[in-house]
């Protein structure tokens, strides 16, 4: 594998594991793809979401710190995607990115809608 100076194409890379999938095919390197794609997706909803709560119990911080860690390691694994420079795998980090924000942004606002104020008919005519 040759050392590229900037962004480029071709399936001629390695993402994540030595030798994988240099050498393997086209059908290894859409699932490389495939794989980023995902890895981003729960990258994008991690960061959306809330890590503590403001009444959180002394008890609930072991847990908290395993889940803060799988976090970090989930965007240490984006970003090792994506200093590969292939602008294909880049590309998937984009759309994952854009589909896990897309995603938990739609399943919020109908799982969980923003409650509506009620005003009386007395506070409508006023």
């Amino acid at each position: 594998m040759s050392q590229h100076s900037g962004l480029w194409f071709g399936s001629d890379v390695e993402i994540l594991f030595s030798g994988w999938p240099l050498g393997h095919g086209y059908f290894h390197f859409f699932l490389a793809l495939l794989l980023v794609f995902m890895i981003s997706v729960v990258a994008q909803m991690y960061a959306m979401t809330p890590m503590t709560t403001p009444k959180m119990a002394a008890k609930s911080i072991i847990p908290h710190a395993a889940l803060h860690g799988f976090r970090t390691l989930i965007a240490y694994l984006v970003l090792l995607c994506v200093i590969t420079f292939n602008a294909g795998v880049i590309i998937m980090v984009l759309f994952g990115h854009v589909a896990g924000y897309i995603g938990l942004t739609l399943y919020l606002k109908y799982n969980y809608p923003a409650p509506m104020a009620i005003t009386s008919a007395d506070d409508a005519k006023a």
